[in-house]
């Protein structure tokens, strides 16, 4: 017999079993369309979730701070402090694989524009370097430190014009749409001394208010909802002579809060980080939850497979069924055809 003559027979079989011949392709095309339908949605969720943590900052990043929690053999654990100053910032510096590393000291202070104050976070930053950790302007400029001159120059966040106030009635300082009274262009103070901000009447007479400071808005922070999104941002010299001046303020400008690691690369945040962490300090990233959350999504994406694999084992099952059937048909055909 011919492959010609083979061909044509098989052919003819299939279409006086057409039927049958469209479920068994049909149940094979589903079965292996499930399997990639839900491997996909696993890798699916898996880019998801790398895109909303990648949103609150990026995945270059560490933190570094002081304090470090270290686990003992029965359970528990302690916390250690190491000192993070000039001396730890410029050993950072050396480690293969950083980019640039930035300190930052945190303070609270109060804005004053007119009769109107507002609460605001402040943090100290270093302009050169801000744009590689995702510190982004909506408008405007980075803060600079004129030394000797009398202003400083801020960098509000985008809600602290919403909160202004009259300290006396508790009043907001909204027009009747709601848009805030204050701009950029208004004349604002900054003061470390709540009390010279909203005079109590039943004030100590000996009281001595603190010194207040002439502030020039020259940039809004983007609102990227990242940890930078919420602080007025000044030069990190300019609040260290300003925690000086206001002994009050409790703020030691020879140690940093904390410290920020640019990487490289995301391959590159482990060893970094490893590094950072055999000299004692507290390190923590993005990356550490991205990891935790892909071990989860990968448990999910092994169920999600097991679930299309099944579909698949089903329509193999009924290949092998209608293959068998066709043989015994077959061997039924060349039985009649023999007698």
């Amino acid at each position: 017999m011919k492959l010609s003559d083979m061909l044509h027979t098989a052919f003819m079989n299939l279409w006086r079993r057409k039927l049958r011949a469209f479920l068994t392709v049909l149940g094979m095309v589903i079965g292996t369309s499930s399997i990639v339908v839900m491997m996909s949605l696993g890798i699916g969720i898996r880019a998801s979730i790398v895109e909303s943590y990648a949103s609150m900052g990026s995945l270059t990043n560490i933190t570094v701070s002081s304090w470090r929690y270290v686990e003992n053999e029965a359970g528990g654990g302690s916390s250690t402090e190491k000192k993070l100053d000039k001396k730890s910032v410029e050993t950072f510096k050396s480690i293969p694989g950083v980019v640039a590393v930035m300190p930052q000291i945190t303070t609270w202070g109060m804005l004053k524009s007119g009769k109107w104050v507002s609460d605001c976070s402040i943090m100290g930053i270093d302009a050169e370097v801000a744009p590689l950790f995702g510190i982004d302007l909506a408008e405007g400029r980075y803060p600079e430190y004129k030394r000797g001159g009398s202003t400083y120059e801020i960098v509000l966040s985008q809600d602290v014009l919403n909160w202004f106030r009259d300290p006396n009635t508790g009043k907001q300082a909204v027009d009747k749409d709601g848009n805030p009274k204050i701009t950029m262009d208004a004349r604002f103070q900054l003061t470390f001394d709540y009390g010279s901000a909203q005079p109590d009447p039943g004030m100590d007479p000996s009281y001595q208010p603190g010194k207040i400071y002439r502030i020039t808005p020259v940039g809004m922070v983007s609102p990227n909802t990242n940890e930078f999104s919420w602080y007025c941002l000044m030069d990190l010299e300019a609040l260290k002579r300003l925690a000086k001046e206001n002994p009050g303020m409790n703020l030691d400008t020879s140690v940093y809060q904390q410290v920020s690691v640019k990487c490289e690369s995301t391959e590159a945040v482990a060893p970094v980080k490893d590094a950072i962490d055999e000299m004692g300090f507290g390190t923590s990233s993005l990356q550490d939850a991205v990891e935790q959350a892909e071990k989860q999504m990968q448990q999910i994406q092994y169920l999600l497979g097991a679930i299309g694999g099944v579909s698949l084992l089903v329509a193999a099952i009924g290949i092998m069924n209608t293959m068998m059937m066709s043989i015994y048909e077959r061997t039924r055909e060349i039985g009649i055809i023999k007698v």
